[in-house]
């Protein structure tokens, strides 16, 4: 409790304070993108059987999970976490607009990549992206990135679906 009171005691309103914790809420890229708009986050890295419960639930700590396993600390989970929301923060990438169109910005994985040559070890880039037809090619980037989230990842797929069925 003294070293949260001591990392929070100047810290803006409105800083979310996080355990990583396997039994928290997976961390996914929405999430990110909360945490990015957040005016910081104090961080909590547990050791072996954790942190006290009733610590986490007088401070209101959220818990967050990187996925379904267990390792020796959250420092590594932290790093993670920072790296995929600092990435989101303006002036941090060269490019901002490279986060709209990456795997799950729309819950879907990101389409195939291709650089040059447009030959190589035989196999070519799809005709279609040096066709220089900006929708064809943006129809085929969707139908890529549907087609492997499918594949892939069911999950996603049924929550982009299900996602789609409700604008609809």
């Amino acid at each position: 409790a003294k070293a949260i009171e001591a990392a929070t005691a100047a810290a803006p309103e409105g800083r979310p304070i996080i355990y990583l914790s396997p039994r928290g809420k997976p961390f996914d890229q929405a999430t990110a993108q909360r945490l990015a708009k957040a005016p910081g986050v104090t961080l909590i890295c547990g050791r072996f059987e954790g942190l006290d419960e009733r610590v986490i639930e007088h401070f209101g700590i959220t818990e967050i999970s990187l996925g379904d396993f267990v390792m020796t600390g959250g420092e590594i989970a932290a790093q993670a976490l920072i790296d995929a929301t600092v990435r989101l923060l303006p002036g941090v990438l060269g490019n901002a607009a490279s986060t709209e169109e990456e795997s799950f910005a729309s819950s879907l994985l990101e389409h195939p990549h291709y650089t040059r040559p447009a030959e190589w070890a035989g196999r070519r880039i799809p005709d279609v992206l040096t066709s220089g037809h900006h929708g064809a090619i943006a129809k085929w980037r969707q139908d890529q990135s549907e087609a492997l989230t499918k594949a892939r990842r069911p999950d996603l797929w049924t929550k982009w679906k299900d996602s789609i069925d409700d604008d609809a």
